[in-house]
């Protein structure tokens, strides 16, 4: 039973209380020489363990021995004592695999099949049309005979649909099988509802193929990007005429000869590739003609000078025992010739700043804005951020169940998305129940992301927004130049928001960005205006910086700064929310429409019961692992009932059980409410489940995985993608 707790009854302030240390009742502190006890060297240690087991390290240990040995004088050979890597000498070499994403690489990936692969069309009562020539068996009575025992009397495929497609395969196979082998269908119930009903952006397959050969025409991004390649000229252009130097022929480079730069209203050529209607340069002839006015009065100025001087000198010349005044006269002129070149260079300078910067916000960029935009009001909703992995779409229920408003998809990436593959445009799904869905994109480049967004576009998809990744720290993603990369790229930001805004039509287009990338530097405040001025719908801040990732504290003095900053731009903080009090506490900023909630989410979903019933909910294990059922269910709809979809919804489960060990129950603290970075010491919970749940050692949440799902195969052998703590302190014993 669910108990509630208002701010008044929790306890005051503990004045002993360890900075970076969760305040636990002494009652339940497991004792300093407890073997059990848990804390962030043991969680990383275990993690280690389990790697080790897996054979994931032997690869680097070796290397590291050979280089120990190699620095030895020694023959560079790994050590006697190092075990080689077992290899097959007849199995046939393999396609190399993509490397591993995540924090924690050194992971095996799972993937279980049942041991004799049946074809589906045989495994549903069917007959396969491929005869002798399928890949697969269709040996019925081999199957079953190493098919592992049924986890329940209830499909959800069949209590959903109506049918099972994975007829015999299925771990629930007797709940929807006669007593002669024969599937049942449930015909009254698969004639009210179909899988596309209730999952959404499904049936793809034939617009991926398209995708991969390159046969979908995106014209409205041809058309931007046509424009931005002319964009990209002039604005080049501009940048080469700041270096020009006096005397010399605008448009050229020191002299030399050049194409014109086009200050008498020639483009240079551009407008013969774009019309008149398309470029950017409309509206700067004017300008333009009053600054190569006055550079060329400044330069005849400058000539004149010359002439001066050289007359000068030669009269000089002529005079008997003159040389030395006519040196010293020289020099003075020289000195005072490069005095009046410097301020004629600043000026010139300054001029042509002015040209690129109205160039860059140049009224001919509206044309690529839309006004039919739907409305996007999301000010007072709850969103949840969009998370890689562990924001699946069984999670996303999850959320929808305890309240929340707001939700969007995994990042997909732009050039993974226009190839087409299958497991990307997975990520784009959505369930009946998200009445308010977005979908996350990231990339590095102008053209493949306003390609993307009009593939998206042209898909057809069920969608409210699509959403810009500027925040992703990740090294795997910024080291090809998105995510937060993109942050000091200010040209580059706006040029890529306008071309996703004019593709995607009456969509709105959304941005979610971090400060900055360097915490010294914050940049998101300049960003601002650009965003807005590009038509940019809405903008979801995170308080740290890529350097940062999760440590140290999110900087919500910072997020209000920028809120107070641009007026009619949407903007959401983020960051380090994990009770109601911290939401009512952010929120009460009269600029600021909303929060996101990412890792808050993860650790605790019910938070979003907690914020629209403004109280804190003491939630307890019971509760929690009716969750996980309940996760599991949505699980063997979504990814299926057969024995890949049930160790496939296993491993997303313990994904997630990465994130929940996190929760401290609110019983057991001694001051409310917890804090994000605040780390547990090892304690007891108030049952043999709390505890288990508080466990950081992945073994345990396969063991609860078990609970729910049966015996995990033998081959699971868990190791969590990412790092989900962010703790500072590591020095106290707990």
């Amino acid at each position: 039973m669910a108990t509630t707790v208002t701010p008044q009854d929790a306890p005051a302030s503990d004045p002993v209380q360890v900075a970076g240390v969760a305040p636990i009742k002494t009652e339940y502190l497991k004792p300093k020489n407890d073997p059990a006890k848990q804390n962030k060297r043991q969680y990383d240690t275990a993690l280690l363990d389990q790697a080790e087991e897996q054979g994931a390290y032997q690869e680097q240990n070796s290397e590291r021995e050979a280089k120990r040995v190699k620095l030895e004088n020694q023959p560079e050979e790994p050590a006697a004592d190092i075990p080689s890597i077992p290899t097959d000498e007849s199995a046939k070499p393999k396609k190399r695999q993509k490397r591993p994403r995540g924090q924690n690489k050194k992971r095996d990936r799972i993937a279980v099949w049942d041991e004799v692969t049946i074809c589906n069309e045989v495994a549903q009562g069917k007959t396969c049309e491929k005869g002798k020539n399928c890949r697969w068996s269709h040996d019925i009575d081999a199957y079953l005979a190493n098919k592992e025992e049924d986890l329940g009397p209830n499909c959800p495929q069949f209590d959903l649909f109506g049918q099972c497609k994975y007829g015999i395969k299925c771990r629930f196979a007797k709940a929807h099988t006669d007593t002669e082998g024969k599937m049942i269908v449930d015909k009254e119930k698969t004639a009210s509802i179909a899988e596309a009903d209730v999952f959404k952006n499904a049936g793809l397959r034939e617009f991926q193929k398209a995708l991969r050969t390159r046969k979908v025409e995106l014209r409205k991004a041809d058309e931007y990007t046509l424009w931005y390649n002319a964009a990209k000229l002039r604005r080049q252009e501009i940048n080469e005429g700041i270096n020009i130097l006096p005397g010399t022929q605008l448009g050229q480079s020191n002299g030399t000869s050049g194409k014109s730069e086009g200050l008498n209203g020639d483009d240079g050529g551009l407008q013969n590739e774009v019309p008149r209607s398309e470029t950017a340069t409309d509206g700067l002839m004017d300008d333009n003609a009053e600054i190569k006015q006055e550079i060329v009065r400044d330069t005849s100025n400058g000539d004149a000078g010359e002439a001066d001087a050289s007359q000068t000198e030669a009269a000089l010349g002529k005079v008997p025992n003159g040389g030395d005044v006519a040196k010293q006269e020289n020099k003075s002129k020289i000195k005072e010739k490069a005095v009046n070149t410097t301020i004629f260079d600043e000026k010139h300078r300054e001029a042509r700043r002015k040209i690129l910067e109205k160039f860059d916000h140049d009224p001919a960029t509206i044309r690529f804005r839309c006004d039919r935009k739907k409305p996007l009001d999301f000010r007072g909703k709850t969103y949840l951020a969009p998370l890689t992995t562990v924001g699946n779409l069984p999670f996303r229920r999850i959320c929808k169940s305890f309240g929340v408003d707001i939700t969007c998809g995994e990042m997909g990436m732009v050039t993974n998305l226009l190839s087409g593959q299958q497991h990307e445009w997975a990520l784009t799904k959505r369930h009946v129940s998200e009445d308010i869905f977005g979908v996350q994109i990231a990339g590095n480049s102008v053209q493949t992301i306003v390609r993307c967004c009009e593939a998206i576009k042209q898909s057809g998809i069920e969608l409210d927004f699509v959403d810009l990744n500027l925040g992703c720290p990740v090294d795997s993603i910024t080291k090809i130049g998105a995510g937060s990369a993109l942050l000091d790229q200010k040209a580059k930001l706006y040029d890529i928001c306008a071309g996703a805004n004019y593709v995607l039509d009456d969509t709105p287009f959304t941005v979610k960005l971090r400060k900055g990338i360097s915490t010294s530097k914050p940049v998101a405040h300049k960003l601002l205006p650009l965003f807005k001025q590009a038509g940019v719908s809405l903008v979801s801040l995170h308080g740290r910086s890529k350097e940062q990732r999760y440590t140290k504290q999110a900087d919500w003095g910072f997020i209000k700064e920028c809120s107070n900053a641009v007026e009619d731009l949407p903007l959401f903080g983020n960051g380090d929310i994990l009770s109601p009090q911290d939401y009512w506490h952010q929120i009460e900023d009269e600029h600021l429409d909303g929060v996101m909630i990412g890792r808050g989410g993860l650790i605790k979903p019910w938070i979003f019961t907690e914020i629209r019933e403004r109280r804190v909910w003491d939630i307890s294990s019971g509760e929690r692992f009716d969750m996980l059922k309940d996760f599991a269910k949505c699980g063997l709809e979504y990814w299926g009932s057969d024995t890949m979809g049930v160790n496939t919804t296993r491993r997303f489960m313990c994904e997630w059980m990465s994130f929940l060990y996190r929760y401290i129950p609110v019983g057991l603290l001694e001051v409310l409410p917890q804090k994000m970075n605040d780390r547990p010491p090892a304690y007891y919970g108030r049952n043999d489940l709390e505890t288990m749940m508080a466990s950081p050692n992945s073994k345990d949440w396969v063991k609860i995985s078990e609970m729910i799902l049966g015996p995990a195969p033998a081959s699971f052998n868990f190791v969590p993608k990412h790092k989900s703590n962010a703790y500072e302190t590591d020095n106290y014993e707990g």
